[in-house]
């Protein structure tokens, strides 16, 4: 068959759609069957996203003053206190050196970490918020979008409260640790006091934030 080709045509982007060459090309659409030792689709778009996330981080966040500490201090807290736990970590990654390129110098720790909360406390990521879009993706997605009304409501009030334990220098609750040995002056004593904990197991700055907000007027 004189002047007859075989085109084979391969399309790696599903936003192309064919219609455009519709005027020069026949094309028929034939199914393929995948072969079973075929990788996930799925699995490699999200090894996709997380490499892109790591050379993000790597190039914004790894050499942000304090932002690599306050990453790791809010991570356990997502680990210890289940109200944070709803919190996507890509989404606290972003949060964070979002928080912390925006001031207008350098901070401490523990000044980023006041930051932080206070971003939160202001309803940052309720429903209606400016919420927060993925940089290493083309077109705009929320990274907050996988968290319910409640979670969100839930991680803000934890965050107010969080601030009120800072205003009363009492950040050992929210790290999640025993309170440093401080001298008596009265009784000319160290005191060590232990963190309180529930029966149930329940940390104290989880717990803590159960209460009523009259129990902390006397601060």
């Amino acid at each position: 068959m004189e002047g007859c080709v075989l085109l084979t045509w391969s399309n790696t982007r599903p936003s192309l759609h064919f219609c455009q060459f519709n005027s020069f090309l026949d094309v028929t659409s034939v199914m393929v069957k995948d072969p079973p030792d075929v990788l996930d689709r799925q699995k490699c778009l999200d090894a996709l996203a997380a490499l892109r996330h790591a050379k993000w981080f790597q190039a914004r966040a790894n050499g942000l003053q304090s932002c690599v500490i306050v990453i790791r201090i809010l991570r356990d807290l997502c680990q210890r206190v289940p109200t944070w736990s709803d919190f996507p970590s890509w989404a606290l990654e972003l949060l964070v050196e979002k928080a912390i390129s925006s001031s207008s110098g350098p901070q401490s720790p523990g000044d980023a970490l006041r930051r932080i909360f206070e971003c939160i406390s202001s309803g940052i990521i309720l429903k209606g918020g400016p919420g927060l879009l993925d940089p290493c993706e083309k077109e705009a997605y929320d990274t907050l979008a996988t968290m319910t009304d409640q979670q969100r409501e839930d991680i803000t009030s934890s965050a107010q409260f969080a601030l009120r334990l800072l205003a009363f220098r009492q950040i050992f609750k929210v790290l999640g640790m025993d309170p440093l040995s401080q001298t008596n002056q009265r009784f000319n004593i160290h005191s060590n006091r232990k963190r309180r904990r529930d029966s149930d197991g329940v940390d104290g700055f989880e717990a803590e934030g159960k209460k009523d907000k009259k129990d902390y007027d006397n601060f």
